[in-house]
């Protein structure tokens, strides 16, 4: 911004994204026809729409960049492709984000919801489309980059799961010059990735290309490898100078509901997972999806693509309340899913031990009026579905078995290994965990990857004996 001959603020066009880092300590903000402006650049500098966040530096963010929980420099990348440099703007994102070509497809980008621009202007900047773009771009132009090593420290940290968290960790240690090994019990690298998304959102091309990157910058990966099976946490422990817990996860939450166990009821996650890695799964003619998150509405559309005539999604939300992204409900209607927003499963209905359909009763309202989740009901409004196939789809809960291994290493009381989310510490020195298996806090792709980056700049820390980074802590809506 400068100053114009009228003493006027007048802004260079060229230089401003509405970011509004330019208010702090500007006297113009407080002359009102300024802030009355409509539509206009200066008008959303000075409306008050937006705040700024002060970082420990006193420098102020862009909105967008402090909303995203990577930190992704959203004003660089942005300017690089407005001027046509793609591949220099990919070479940005990677700084921050591993897998732009991935997270360009599925991330549900708190980025934009905080795009000043889509508050006050017209509409938010596509950031997350932006990502996907200058991944595709790099296709067939050149190798991807695999990032410079550090000096070796001759220090070796293990990592247990190699989904986002983990392959994110393991990448940014492997940066800093240590030895790092993934333990991984599938025979793939991805995670929730590779197992709970469909190829039709994330194509197995882009994600292999990216993950590609984590054993060609050095990190081991001992495939088909589950610890507390194969391996034992306490002989890692023993064996590592550090260790990450990232292992997300990866079991289906259950509803608690009689004939829950009858035929023609599975998972949400399982249905995906079994799909996504090709093997056979039984469709029914008339499925019943249970949940309103990404997970249900995947499971819901692949039930269609599979020959379901007949897909319905029960959720206790309103519509437009649901946790899924808007644009995924919108293409499962568009495929043929009906959605029954405000409706709670009450019983599963059954007929020689196989399950022919559900009954609902109305839920009021979902949250509390402290914004927890409590849902309510009306049981007087009641209905039946029917059908012959129940997808639950109400989340995932970790596997931590494995944990018993180890004494010391505690569990929360909700069955996640227990860890501080400023640094990820557990209750066990040299032991971190981050990602779905130590809070839902994470909830998304990004959240995940944003605790692997966490905890590798937390063990980087510990190992080297220096202070620790000032952690930057989000609380992730949970689907």
């Amino acid at each position: 911004m400068v100053e114009g001959r009228t003493h006027r603020p007048v802004i260079d066009a060229d230089a401003c994204h509405t970011c509004k880092a330019c208010v702090r300590g500007c006297p113009a903000e407080f002359i009102p026809e300024y802030r009355r402006e409509a539509h206009s650049l200066r008008g959303a500098l000075y409306s008050g729409q937006a705040s700024v966040t002060r970082q420990p530096d006193g420098d102020a963010l862009p909105p967008c960049q402090e909303a995203c929980p990577a930190g992704l420099k959203t004003l660089q990348y942005v300017r690089l492709i407005a001027q046509g440099r793609y591949l220099e703007a990919l070479d940005v994102i990677r700084e921050e984000l591993p897998f732009p070509g991935v997270l360009g497809r599925i991330c549900h980008h708190p980025c934009e919801e905080a795009c000043l621009r889509g508050k006050k202007v017209d509409d938010a900047v596509s950031l997350c489309v932006l990502k996907r773009f200058v991944a595709d771009y790099e296709v067939g132009k050149r190798e991807m980059p695999v990032p410079a090593m550090g000096a070796q420290k001759g220090m070796r940290v293990a990592v247990i799961g190699g989904g986002p968290s983990g392959m994110t960790c393991a990448l940014y240690l492997r940066k800093a010059g240590y030895g790092v090994t993934i333990f991984e019990s599938r025979d793939r690298l991805g995670g929730m990735l590779s197992l709970g998304v469909p190829p039709y959102r994330l194509p197995r091309q882009m994600l292999e290309r990216e993950v590609s990157v984590i054993e060609k910058a050095g990190v081991e990966v001992r495939y088909r490898t589950k610890v507390g099976r194969d391996v034992s946490l306490k002989e890692i422990y023993e064996t590592s100078d550090a260790v990450y817990i990232g292992c997300g996860s990866q079991q289906g939450s259950l509803l608690g509901l009689v004939h829950e166990d009858a035929a023609g009821v599975v998972s949400g996650i399982d249905f995906l997972s079994r799909t996504n890695e090709g093997r056979p799964a039984h469709v029914g003619e008339r499925v019943m999806v249970i949940g309103g998150g990404n997970v249900a509405v995947d499971a819901a559309v692949t039930a269609r693509r599979l020959g379901a005539k007949e897909v319905r999604i029960v959720c206790l939300e309103k519509r437009e309340e649901m946790a899924a992204g808007k644009g995924e409900v919108d293409r499962a209607a568009a495929e043929g899913v009906k959605v029954l927003p405000a409706w709670a499963p009450q019983r599963i209905l059954i007929d020689e031990g196989r399950a022919k359909g559900i009954e609902l009763v109305r839920c009021t309202s979902v949250f509390d009026g402290a914004g927890k989740f409590s849902p309510a009901y009306n049981r007087k409004v009641t209905r039946i579905v029917r059908g012959d196939m129940v997808i639950v789809a109400i989340g995932q809960a970790p596997d931590v078995a494995f944990v018993g291994d180890l004494p010391g290493l505690e569990l929360t009381s909700e069955g996640r290994v227990k860890s501080d989310p400023a640094t990820l510490r557990t209750t066990l020195p040299g032991v971190f965990a981050g990602g779905d298996v130590a809070s839902p806090r994470a909830g998304t792709a990004i959240g995940a990857i944003a605790d692997g980056k966490k905890a590798a700049s937390q063990i980087n820390a510990y190992l080297s004996g220096q202070a620790a980074p000032a952690p930057r802590v989000f609380e992730e809506k949970v689907t």
